[in-house]
């Protein structure tokens, strides 16, 4: 099974992430990269922060 980021597109390989088209016929999984993962998770920082909404303990 490849996993594939659902923003950049990136496929996850042995040493890393690389910006590959996937293998026709195989099987993906969507995930972030950790790029896009650092990005989406200032974007809801940011968001809750906008809307008056703080973390729990």
């Amino acid at each position: 099974m490849q996993v594939i980021c659902c923003v950049c597109h990136k496929t996850k390989k042995h040493n890393g992430w690389a910006k590959q088209a996937a293998q026709a016929g195989g099987q993906l999984s969507h995930g972030y990269c950790p790029q896009c993962y650092q990005q989406m998770m200032e974007r809801v920082e940011n968001f809750f922060a906008m809307n008056g909404c703080r973390k729990s303990a």
